[in-house]
């Protein structure tokens, strides 16, 4: 007999079995009537029916998602509003629900359920207003234990969870905000302490997520004016990452275009006066020196940010015109320092150079074909004193970053950097010099055809870099510049297979990783994925090669030994790459992803990531569940979308080895273990697959467990049963596994199991011949009914 294709008789057939108190059967009628229904009205009605389902069944989420299919069709559909209105009530979220029975109250004046809720909701929420001058005291006593010097860690480590908890409810937020949280905040990241930073962090990100106003107040401060908030110098950075973070959360065009006008009315004096003389102070702060007298004191790191701060500014601008006039701005800036009687001016503007093509390279690039600026790297090149020496050397490095535009230094800098190699006798300036050959040796990437040096010149440079990378009397930034030289000379196959085969060297460069300074770490990746071929390559269709050639198209050429790679101990380069890039930090990103406000892809991927990393040791599982991922994955085990309720499925299967996940399942008042008991009865198979070895694993830790499966739904026997008779040996020996588990846990328990058709199921099992695909589950049935014999519940046949 066919499927029933009558979206109007399904409903009706799912309103009998809401009737008769069959709600999952009910939810099934309406869910097939959905995927029949063509008409708009019919569908919202449908819908609604649903949504009452979803009520009974305490999904609250469902509730409002179908709720609100109805209300879109018919803003006033008063049942689908006030089904809504009781689900939004249950998820805590009274304003809203406020709102809905207040519009049902609108269109039934009299209508005493309606006005009683309404009553109700708004009594509520006023005593949630009351609550919050009680949060002041609350806020002040955390803040307290955390900065007090005899605080426990298990103390502290619970207030800063509670101030993360209150700073994502609106009052929380503004009362840790108008309770001077905010320096507060500043100072817990001030401490180092990692777990306090993240709080501070998380404390922030909780407080502004929504709160424009906040964050513009906090990124606008200056500390050297009058009635500032009392900052730490982290203060704006932490606000801006703030503001892209709120920005980036945004869900809709007409809501950023709002957060755009908010921040340029907030911006538009500061953005007026940066058109006239910020650019230049910026450029001014590019261009300083250290090793030259009366400099802003600067770190190391100053030039690289004030590189990606012009980057990012050039990057906002809307039009050509507004580009030019960077450009010009940037050329007039660099030509004033220009002196011939000044050496120290001259290296400022070759060093503002410098910082340029670090940052927008098309305008550096462009700006060093000028007239004169070539001449006088030339003279920084061949004076006396070792800064000028190192800044033009540098200069001329960062020109060759981008091959594919540096044509210019391509046909100009080679001569000179070969010169300055040959002739300097100071290691720094000679290891830039050599950096700077490779970069331009690598211009052509791996097309053979387009290599700047003869054949064997780059595995020349490579060598030297190599001994330089080994020499550990040089120091650590000399011995960077050797790393950023093999990042771009192994894109050469024969620069590969030395270069992996130097134990030395490698050993070298990853001891190097673990210094202060981490932009090695940049040099080191690339230097990995060129090794391990790492990187996507397009596929070279032969038939594009033969139309390229005919209309006299560059055709890349491949180097001729085309097996380079076979020497490489990829796996091994592949662990060393773990220890320098942390597996354990990628847990936070993906658990970040498991967001409601992000797309499917995003959180069926995250999911994969976690349940591969918590399939790899007890710590990585540990860390995920440190990340309060465990709630989030539970959730998603309720989604309706098949592929992503697998995933969290596959992942809490792998979870459940931890005690902490054990114990959840042991509570008592939540439904975890029935879920998992239901979802082994699903028709997906990689589904049951998960869940029954998530069950399996549960009930063999905690025999208590296996008691409670009993307890939670009726349908639990059934279920077990078609696990044992399961055509997939992987899923029928996970479900005979669990009867062990079962039997082994309590007597009671196993004289019922061994009463049902169970017994004859183990028994059919257990005679099967013995089979390599099937064997686990022969071998686990033979052992249900050893236990059973052993427990005198049955015996054995006798002549």
């Amino acid at each position: 007999m066919g499927e029933i294709a009558d979206p109007v008789q399904l409903k009706e057939e799912g309103n009998k079995h809401f009737q008769a108190g069959e709600i999952d059967k009910a939810i099934e009628c309406y869910t097939k009537a959905i995927k029949f229904s063509k008409d708009k009205k019919a569908l919202a009605v449908i819908y609604r029916n649903r949504s009452a389902c979803f009520l009974k069944k305490e999904n609250y989420n469902n509730a409002v998602s179908d709720a609100t299919k109805a209300i879109d069709v018919d803003a006033a559909d008063i049942k689908a509003l006030y089904r809504r209105c009781q689900a939004l009530e249950k998820l805590g979220k009274l304003d809203m629900a406020f709102k809905d029975v207040q519009r049902c109250a609108t269109l039934e004046p009299k209508n005493k359920t309606f006005l009683e809720t309404l009553r109700r909701l708004g009594a509520e929420i006023q005593q949630k207003l009351k609550t919050t001058f009680s949060t002041d005291s609350r806020v002040q006593n955390m803040f307290d234990i955390l900065f007090a010097d005899e605080s426990d860690k298990e103390k502290q480590e619970k207030a800063a969870n509670n101030l993360i908890v209150l700073a994502r409810e609106d009052a929380g937020a503004e009362r840790i905000f108008q309770n001077n949280g905010v320096p507060l905040l500043m100072q817990l990241i001030d401490t180092g302490k990692p777990d306090m930073i993240l709080a501070a962090i998380r404390t922030l990100s909780g407080m502004c997520t929504g709160h424009r106003a906040r964050i513009l107040k906090v990124c606008g401060q200056v500390p050297d004016l009058p009635d500032q908030l009392p900052l730490t110098e982290n203060t704006q950075l932490i606000a801006s990452v703030l503001l892209n973070k709120v920005y980036d959360d945004l869900r809709c065009d007409p809501e950023r275009d709002n957060f755009r006008d908010v921040y340029m009315i907030s911006c538009n004096v500061f953005m007026e006066m940066s058109q006239k003389t910020g650019l230049k102070k910026i450029l001014k702060v590019c261009g300083q020196v250290p090793d030259l007298p009366d400099q802003l004191p600067l770190t190391e790191n100053t030039q690289l940010i004030a590189s990606v701060l012009l980057n990012k500014v050039y990057d906002d601008l809307r039009c050509d015109p507004e580009r030019d006039n960077f450009r010009d701005v940037c050329d007039e800036y660099i030509k004033s320092k220009f002196d011939p009687n000044d050496m120290d001016k001259n290296i400022h503007a070759i060093n503002t150079l410098s910082g340029l093509l670090q940052g927008p390279f098309d305008v550096g690039n462009v700006l060093a074909g000028r007239q004169g600026v070539m001449e006088m790297m030339v003279a920084l090149c061949g004076s006396e004193r070792e800064v000028d020496q190192l800044v033009a050397v540098e200069a001329l490095i960062h020109a060759s970053t981008k091959t594919s535009k540096a044509s210019f230094f391509i046909s100009n800098g080679v001569t000179l950097l070969k010169d300055m190699y040959k002739k300097t006798k100071n290691e720094k300036i000679k290891i830039r010099a050599l950096v700077g050959l490779c970069k331009l040796g690598s211009a052509g990437g791996d097309d053979y055809s387009m290599r700047q040096f003869a054949e064997g010149s780059t595995e020349k440079l490579a060598k030297q870099c190599r001994k330089w990378l080994c020499n550990p009397t040089l120091d650590v930034r000399t011995r960077k510049w050797a790393v950023e030289g093999l990042a771009y000379l192994t894109n050469d196959a024969d620069v590969k297979d030395d270069f992996v085969d130097d134990e030395a060297a490698m050993r070298a460069m990853f001891e190097l990783t673990q210094s202060k300074d981490k932009t090695i770490l940049y040099a080191v990746a690339c230097t990995l994925v060129n090794c391990t071929n790492s990187y996507d390559k397009k596929e070279i269709i032969p038939e594009m090669v033969q139309l390229a050639k005919f209309s006299k198209q560059h055709v890349p050429e491949q180097h001729p030994k085309v097996t380079y790679t076979e020497s490489c101990d990829v796996a091994n380069l592949k662990s060393l790459k773990v220890q320098i890039f942390h597996i354990y930090e990628v847990v936070r990103p993906l658990v970040s992803l498991l967001n409601t406000e992000r797309d499917g892809l995003e959180n069926f991927e995250a999911l994969l990531g976690l349940t591969n990393l918590a399939a790899l040791n007890d710590k990585l599982r540990v860390k995920i569940l440190k990340e309060k991922a465990l709630p989030e994955i539970e959730n998603y085990m309720f989604e309706e979308h098949d592929q992503i309720r697998q995933a969290a499925t596959e992942c809490m299967c792998n979870l459940v080895c931890c005690k902490e996940v054990q114990d959840r399942y042991l509570e008592d008042g939540n439904d975890k273990l029935k879920l998992l008991i239901l979802l082994c009865g699903e028709d997906d198979a990689q589904l049951q697959r998960a869940a029954a070895g998530a069950l399996a694993m549960l009930t063999a830790a905690q025999k208590k467990l296996a008691v409670k499966i009993t307890k939670v739904t009726g349908q639990w026997l059934e279920i077990i049963q078609r696990l044992c008779i399961h055509d997939n040996p992987e899923i029928q020996h996970r479900g005979l596994v669990t009867v062990f588990n079962m039997l082994d846990a309590d007597e009671q328990l196993a004289k019922k199991l061994i009463e049902c058709e169970l017994l004859e199921i183990l028994t059919f099992v257990a005679k099967l011949e013995d089979n390599p695909k099937k064997q686990d589950a022969i071998n686990a049935a033979r052992a249900c009914l050893s236990r059973a014999l052993d427990s005198g519940f049955i015996k054995p046949f006798s002549n």
